[in-house]
């Protein structure tokens, strides 16, 4: 499949960034609570919105993929699991920057708190692939019908994650990435979505799009520097996840953790 960029369906235009990608950060500490880009360094939130660099405390997106990654941020985050996220903004300040009928394949990370409650809502998914599978008389093998729902749940509704204000007797106020899903609303919605099937269809295919270079380094780092597990008893093998969905990273589940 040839590699379109930039997409464009039903008289919308969706970019895909070439040489950088276009990733920002959830910024969770008790004094941002928002979304950022570029350096950020040293600054604190005012000089952050002065330099135009937050972008609000949502967005909601079509979602292309979901990969997890182990990932080294020091000093605070050594070989750690996070939860890469690739979409087409829809709506909020990623997607404020693009014109009305524009939006550009954009990326962020998240980590523990925040994996968790994607973790649940994919819990969700799976348990309504598994009671329409029963309701149909079990037809054919789960694991297919459970990736068709799960296509069906992913390229039919818009994901928003919003920064949440959380308290905590031992940290005090921090933000964590609280998600949640709706039905598309506009036209915008819905080319969106039509976008994202097609970028993880061609991702099947071979054509990379969800990629960021600097974090398949970082994690092959991580990995490299981590110890070899020892033997173990053999032991049954574990149950296959309910929802699979291919993504373009060394773990291709779009199933998460933090």
């Amino acid at each position: 499949m040839e590699n379109q960029n930039p997409i464009i369906i039903d008289g919308h235009a969706f970019r895909i960034p070439t040489n950088v990608p276009s990733r920002y950060r959830a910024n969770c500490s008790r004094d941002f609570g928002c979304f950022v880009t570029g350096e950020t360094k040293g600054l604190n939130i005012l000089e952050v919105q002065e330099r135009g660099l937050g972008r609000g405390k949502f967005v909601e997106m079509a979602i292309c993929a979901i990969n997890q990654k182990i990932l080294t941020f020091e000093p605070n985050y050594v070989n750690e699991p996070f939860t890469e996220l690739w979409g087409f903004p829809v709506a909020g300040e990623m997607k404020d920057r693009f014109h009305p009928k524009c939006s550009e394949l954009s990326t962020f990370l998240i980590h523990r708190q925040s994996q968790d409650k994607l973790k649940g809502l994919v819990e969700s998914f799976s348990q309504q692939a598994f009671n329409s599978w029963a309701e149909e008389g079990m037809p054919g093998s789960y694991e297919e019908y459970a990736r068709s729902k799960a296509a069906e749940a992913y390229f039919t509704n818009i994901f928003r994650f919003e920064l949440t204000r959380q308290e905590s007797r031992e940290w005090g106020a921090y933000y964590y990435v609280a998600i949640s899903t709706r039905k598309p609303a506009t036209e915008l919605d819905e080319a969106a979505l039509k976008a994202a099937r097609q970028v993880y269809e061609s991702e099947t295919q071979g054509v990379i799009y969800c990629q960021d270079a600097r974090l398949v380094e970082n994690e092959q780092m991580c990995l490299a520097s981590m110890p070899m597990p020892q033997e173990t008893p053999q032991a049954l093998p574990e149950a296959s996840p309910a929802i699979n969905v291919a993504a373009t990273s060394s773990t291709k589940q779009i199933k998460s953790g933090k």
